[in-house]
């Protein structure tokens, strides 16, 4: 039942995260830390989620790239995210499948 909660607390943080990042608000990009935290607690709570987002960060650099960035001024249990969902075990997956 605790799960559940925290799942779905999860969800409703990054349904909110989301509005916010589209809505046109004074402050730029607000709605990227309520996301984030979002994707961390469901990221903590769901291993096929956490590697939907790993995939995710190795198909699209950039991505990865901007979430390094923003590493040192995320909260620490959006820093605890970034670094488990770094794609460099498909980095080198990718890689022995190319030999």
């Amino acid at each position: 039942m605790r799960k559940l909660i925290v799942l779905s607390g999860g969800w409703g943080l990054i349904g909110v995260g989301a509005v916010l990042v589209l809505a046109p608000v004074p402050i730029p990009l607000i709605g990227t830390v309520p996301l984030l935290t979002g994707v961390a607690i469901v990221a903590a709570n769901s291993k096929p989620f956490r590697r939907r987002i790993q995939g995710l960060r190795h198909r699209f650099a950039f991505l990865s790239r901007w979430l390094e960035r923003f590493v040192h001024r995320a909260p620490r249990i959006v820093r605890v995210m970034i670094h488990r969902t770094r794609p460099h075990a498909l980095y080198r997956h990718a890689r022995m499948r190319k030999r």
